[in-house]
């Protein structure tokens, strides 16, 4: 039951987020870096005070494994996309190439951090909590980034509305999928989904998120980067 009302929690993040790009544009412009810093500090802290700590007590090796595996396929699948790159509403382009792969490859994401949560829960419940805190935070950020994509492409306002909503069925969707697809998993088999999971978000934090943040220079980022840890380090730990 827990699961399912982080699931629903992370609907009202995805939705929230991309009307705050639809009614408060230039809000949102100033500050979506801000966010992301506040979400790329949870995340960076909670993959490794909660989530490769599980991981590597099941299994080290397969965990280690995974990690890497994660790292290497998202380096690949953003290859090819343009989430979390060139596109975004705060970061200058003059050439905005978007189509429904953004869509795509954030629904796959998002679909990915509902799995997260399911796993988690499946592991223990104080690293479920720990884990779908850190999603549904950062599920404001995917709904201003879907947002932010498709208006700067020219698409209408109610599109993009659309297809945020959209977006923010994936995450209950993995919940779904995970908790009953994954009942009776093995330790190994939960060491390798957990640490697919912290790979991903070191990939989000570390990869796509901090480089950005260094060359904005901006210290509210910084600051809420910090922010993002302490938070993490006051979540329940398993």
């Amino acid at each position: 039951m827990v699961p399912f009302l982080y699931a629903l929690a992370s609907v009202a993040a995805t939705w929230l987020g991309g009307v705050v790009i639809l009614r408060r544009k230039n809000w949102a412009e100033r500050n979506l870096w801000r966010v992301l810093a506040f979400g790329s500090g949870l995340l960076l802290a909670m993959t490794f005070l909660h989530l490769l700590p599980e991981a590597w007590e099941l299994n080290p090796r397969w965990a280690g494994g995974s990690v890497v595996a994660a790292l290497v396929l998202l380096f690949i699948v953003e290859s090819f996309t343009v989430v979390h790159a060139c596109g975004e509403v705060a970061e200058p382009c003059h050439v905005h190439r978007v189509g429904y792969g953004a869509l795509a490859a954030l629904f796959v994401h998002s679909l990915a951090d509902g799995l997260a949560i399911a796993f988690s829960f499946l592991s223990s419940q104080p690293l479920g909590v720990a884990v779908a805190s850190a999603v549904t935070v950062h599920k404001f950020s995917d709904g201003m980034t879907l947002s932010s994509l498709f208006l700067g492409a020219g698409h209408p306002k109610a599109r993009a509305r659309a297809l945020v909503g959209v977006l923010a069925l994936a995450t209950p969707l993995g919940v779904a999928l995970g908790s009953f697809g994954g009942e009776g998993l093995g330790g190994t088999t939960l060491a390798v989904l957990l640490g697919f999971a912290a790979g991903g978000f070191l990939y989000v934090s570390m990869a796509d998120v901090l480089p950005r943040i260094h060359r904005s220079r901006d210290p509210w980022c910084w600051a809420l980067l910090v922010a993002g840890v302490g938070a993490a380090v006051l979540l329940p730990h398993p």
